[in-house]
């Protein structure tokens, strides 16, 4: 940022300090074998500190990223495998991503002229492809591995990834525990009239939430899932 870059390790109890607010939700619905998905996400960091010297500055760091997708999908595959004829399905999804990005770094000093905010806000769109398998395992478990890619050169973001291996856990009919491993990663860059804004960041971790499956219980593929992104380990490599 500002033409000044550094590059940050954080793990889970470091993400936890600095953490303001992080969730994340899904909604799908499905007619045969095609579906919509709208998918979002808000994750925001935020440091104060002081820096040290005679001068005795305050440094206020707020970092934030958001993104809204809309997805068009269709179901390739919808079959049964092995004695107990248990169905797996793999999916197709192409759509849209609204996303935006807050990088901030405020220092005040004691006295007048203080400098102006370091950084800013950007967004834009971009497209999204992604793939989804699921086989059910028994009557209560289902195995789940996703992929999405996006950005592609669109506004500066040149990939953005995000993958999830994981398993649902259905005791009851039309609710679910979720939970497995998580990794996204964003590769942005832009010029602002301060300098170079880059967030290269990658992020990954264990992730939990719940799914509630509307009309039909566990054979719907209508569900609302509500994902807690605080329980992500961040290795954010932010040029700041």
């Amino acid at each position: 940022m500002a033409g000044q870059s550094a590059e940050l390790d954080l793990d889970l109890g470091d993400v936890l300090d600095v953490l303001n607010f992080a969730a994340a939700g899904r909604y799908e619905a499905w007619n045969g074998n095609l579906g919509v998905i709208f998918d979002a996400n808000y994750v925001g960091i935020e440091q104060d500190t002081t820096l040290p010297g005679p001068v005795g500055a305050d440094l206020n760091v707020d970092v934030r990223q958001k993104w809204f997708g809309i997805l068009g999908a269709y179901r390739v595959v919808d079959g049964i495998y092995g004695a107990n004829n248990q169905r797996y399905t793999i999916d197709f999804q192409v759509g849209l991503r609204y996303n935006s990005i807050r990088q901030e770094i405020d220092i005040t000093t004691p006295g007048p002229g203080n400098p102006s905010v370091l950084g800013g806000d950007r967004d834009w769109i971009e497209p999204v492809i992604g793939a989804r398998g699921m086989w059910r395992l028994n009557e209560q478990w289902t195995g789940i591995a996703s992929l999405e890619l996006g950005g592609f050169g669109a506004s500066g973001n040149d990939l953005q990834i995000g993958a999830n291996v994981g398993f649902d856990y259905q005791p009851w009919e039309k609710t679910a525990l979720t939970f497995g491993y998580r990794y996204v990663s964003v590769d942005y860059s832009d010029t602002l009239s301060s300098g170079e804004f880059a967030y290269d960041v990658d992020q990954h971790g264990p992730y939990f939430g719940i799914k509630v499956f509307l009309l039909r219980g566990r054979d719907s593929v209508i569900e609302r899932r509500y994902s807690k992104a605080a329980l992500l380990r961040s290795r954010p490599l932010a040029h700041t």
